[in-house]
């Protein structure tokens, strides 16, 4: 037993737990801290999906924007029907544009250029088959990929 002994230095102290433990802790939040903004600077900004409400004229057959938040340009909306040729025209439009049950950007070439969806903006819908009844308009945000809404109406 003597022999253990002496290797034993009295001069020998070492930092308490609790103060290791506090330690640990602190390096822990610092390098967390670090990843965090390392990460953050690289997903860059995010785009907010937008609110647009919209409603239905039936006696009109247009659908028809209530309020849309600012800053929401046209070429950044996609429409799609659940008719193969739906014909709609954005606000009038001289050329009805042939809508399927595909996502199609909405045509705003004849807008004034960067113009933003606004309240009393409307689709006229309209449809080229035989068969009269309720036309499905779904309308998608394409930064965030979100559908904003699906509106029914009848032609």
């Amino acid at each position: 037993m003597k022999a253990n002994r002496k290797f034993k230095d009295k001069e020998d102290e070492a930092v308490s737990a609790v103060i290791g433990v506090i330690l640990m802790v602190a390096i822990t939040v610092a390098i967390a801290a670090t990843v965090y903004v390392y990460v953050s600077g690289m997903m860059g900004p995010t785009k907010k999906t937008p609110n647009i409400t919209c409603t239905v004229d039936d006696a009109s057959n247009e659908l028809i924007v209530i309020t849309a938040d600012s800053n929401v340009a046209w070429e950044d909306i996609q429409i799609k029907t659940n008719r193969t040729t739906a014909l709609l025209g954005l606000n009038y439009a001289t050329a009805n544009v042939t809508v399927g049950t595909t996502w199609t950007t909405v045509d705003n070439s004849f807008l004034a250029e960067g113009e933003d969806v606004t309240a009393g903006d409307y689709f006229s819908c309209d449809y080229s088959g035989t068969d009269a009844g309720v036309m499905k308009i779904s309308m998608r945000y394409v930064p965030t990929n979100t559908v904003l809404g699906s509106w029914d109406v009848n032609v």
